[in-house]
């Protein structure tokens, strides 16, 4: 170091000696004009946003900028032996002196003056807030002038502890954590006030140089630097020499005992989605340095289970060649989303996608849900509706191509009721239903609860490109058999209408969202609730759906399309040559949509494999243990007004006035 540098330290601290001749000259009223407002020192800085599980406890990510967390906390939650391991190796006269150490600096001038060179810093704990704060830094005199004015004028305006608890929240401890709670929490995985004096005391020396002191890369530097903090504090009487003797030697060794920055998360696929919706509503730097508590809707228990029953029944299925599965639950009374498994195994082809949201895939029979819903809609179809299923054809009067639908089993069945028709997932009665009602009026109907049909077109270049505002016109009679595009997310929705006896309450994904203890976002209860369908609509489709005996024909009584103890809506679908199975259910509270089958539709399953053999197994096996945990027994829906019934073929059928 040049002699300037510690001349000038000398004249520092004359400056710093007569504060008052500063502030009554005129030229330092001009300066001072240009400095940063001290007030910006507490302006907030970047911090993490979490995200929770719907029980406010469950850490499910947290957000932040590569390579930066910051978690800010108050100076009485972080305990007593990192503020105090902090004060003794960076600024022992803190809580004595006006924001500029003068002594220090003219220490710090005599050593750097005799070694020639910059061996030792002056700065206070004020300065240095005011350096990481205000005025960065960059090694110029006006710089360090303006740092020790500001010093002056923020000791001013706050007291020592709100000053220090800035410092502890703004220092860098290196690896990614910006004050004191993300770096206890990084290295050690504890809170802040949690840390014993072995730990405080290696943070404690991080500050200074935290590249140099790193304790991942360079251990015997990072004890040298401890035992430094360590005598400090023997010094300065907060410890004694046996306490210090005893931390030293205690065993503070990666990655046993500290850790590397880690980002866990839970739910991966729900918590991109739920990333998405913030960033939609709040905008980038706010979700991921806004440093939100967001409280989500997933139901931490029930993810659990979906994704393990998901990942399992794929797994034991591989020789199927099922690679991939989805699924997405729904309580219908609210629109929440309790449980969304993206992949069966993120790792494996596909995995890296959120299969529940995208991209859409064929739905097969599970399509005819609106086709039926339409059919009952229109008062131009009864649950006892005969239909005749043989052989047929149509001529698309716009194309004049003829579409010759065909049943699953290759066969004809003679007239059926429609719930029969239905529930035996005939193609040929719900082609005949679908035009009679018209395909654009299906679209609609879709649409309307929650899960518009998509289009796929391509690009110049070959590259997909999906689209749900078509003209209605430009869907064909295939749409009640799944020739176009839906996803879990969208099929679970349009079940929940039903569910909820006619009222669409929007999918949403988070409840609450809170900044700075200020609420930003609160979910009121029906937010966006607009009534689809007569509710005696919705009664009628769930009695089609929930009855076993409608099935009977192709699929066989007490199958896994059942639940032990529950009464239970459910529609399965299989697409052309096992591309894609489908199985959608639901009780009045719970709502579940699952596919399988392999992220290129391309990839056909084994012959034979329809949904009632993949999909139905996860669907079963999920809703099995999902109501038990949720202690919801059995329930069903009592009977709306305004519904006519009549005993046929043994049974109790119900009708809207003037169908029976």
């Amino acid at each position: 170091m040049r002699p300037a540098g510690w001349l000038f330290r000398l004249a520092l601290l004359c400056v710093i000696a007569v504060p008052s001749l500063i502030y009554t000259s005129p030229d330092f009223a001009v300066f001072a004009a240009k400095l940063p407002d001290p007030a910006t020192v507490t302006a907030p800085i970047p911090e993490d946003t979490i995200l929770y599980a719907a029980d406010g406890k469950t850490v499910l990510a947290d957000l932040h900028p590569p390579g930066y967390q910051h978690y800010y906390e108050p100076l009485t939650a972080m305990g007593t032996l990192l503020p105090e391991a902090v004060l003794s190796i960076e600024d022992r006269n803190f809580y004595n002196e006006p924001g500029v150490d003068p002594g220090g600096v003219a220490r710090a001038a005599m050593i750097d003056w005799r070694a020639q060179e910059k061996v030792q810093g002056a700065s206070t704990i004020t300065q240095q807030l005011v350096k990481l704060r205000l005025v960065g830094n960059e090694p110029t005199l006006d710089r360090k002038f303006r740092e020790a004015l500001l010093a002056f004028e923020v000791e001013r305006r706050y007291t020592k502890d709100d000053i220090l608890e800035l410092y502890l929240n703004s220092a860098f401890f290196g690896n990614s954590a910006w004050g004191s709670a993300a770096a206890a929490q990084i290295y050690f995985h504890k809170a802040t006030k949690n840390l014993d004096l072995a730990q405080a005391s290696i943070l404690a020396g991080l500050i200074r140089g935290p590249s140099v002191y790193n304790p991942l890369l360079d251990w015997k530097s990072a004890k040298n630097r401890q035992r430094d903090v360590l005598q400090a504090m023997v010094r300065d009487q907060k410890i004694t020499a046996l306490q210090a003797a005893q931390a030293f030697v205690e065993d503070l060794s990666p990655p046993v005992h500290m850790f590397m920055p880690v980002n866990r998360i839970l739910a991966p696929a729900f918590v991109r989605y739920v990333t998405g919706m913030l960033v939609a509503k709040f905008g980038a730097d706010l979700t991921y340095a806004g440093g939100l508590k967001v409280t989500t809707t997933l139901n931490w228990s029930l993810q659990q289970l979906a994704q393990k029953t998901v990942t399992n029944t794929v797994k034991s299925e591989a020789y199927r060649r099922v690679s991939q599965g989805a699924l997405v639950s729904i309580d219908p009374t609210s629109g929440a989303i309790v449980a969304m498994v993206g992949s069966a195994n993120p790792k494996s082809n596909g995995g890296q996608y959120n299969l529940a949201v995208w991209p859409p895939r064929n739905p097969g029979s599970s399509m005819k849900i609106f086709t039926y819903t339409t059919a009952i809609a229109s008062y131009k179809f009864s649950m006892t509706t005969p239909i005749t299923d043989g052989p047929f054809s149509y001529r698309d009067p716009t194309s004049g191509e003829v579409y010759s639908p065909r049943n699953y089993d290759g066969r004809y069945h003679g007239t059926l009721q429609l719930q029969q028709a239905m529930a035996n997932s005939l193609n040929i009665p719900a082609v005949k239903v679908e035009l009679t009602v018209g395909v654009s009026a299906v679209v609609n109907m879709a649409r309307r609860m929650g899960a518009p049909p998509w289009q796929l077109h391509y690009d110049a270049h070959g590259n997909p490109i999906y689209t749900t505002n078509n003209a209605l016109n430009t869907y064909g009679p295939s749409l009640t058999l799944g020739g176009y595009g839906e996803t879990p997310l969208q099929m679970a929705t349009g079940a929940s209408v039903l569910a909820a006896k006619g009222v669409l309450h929007p999918p949403f994904a988070f409840s609450h969202v809170v900044r700075d203890g200020k609420v930003l976002y609160d979910h009121a209860p029906g937010a966006g609730a607009k009534k689809i369908l007569d509710p005696r609509v919705a009664f009628i489709l769930g009695q089609i759906m929930s009855d076993d005996a409608n099935r009977k024909m192709i699929f066989g009584m007490g199958t896994i399309l059942t639940l032990q103890g529950h009464r239970v809506a459910v529609k399965t679908g299989t697409t052309d040559q096992f591309a894609d199975a489908w199985t959608i259910g639901f009780t009045p509270h719970l709502v579940t949509a699952v596919w399988v089958g392999n992220p290129d539709w391309r990839q056909k399953m084994t012959q034979g494999s329809d949904s009632f053999y993949t999909a139905a197994p996860v669907w079963h096996n999920f809703m099995t243990v999902a109501l038990k945990s949720l202690k919801l027994h059995n329930e069903w829906y009592s009977r709306p007004a305004g519904l006519i019934s009549r005993v046929v073929g043994g049974k109790v059928a119900y009708y809207l006035p003037g169908t029976h």
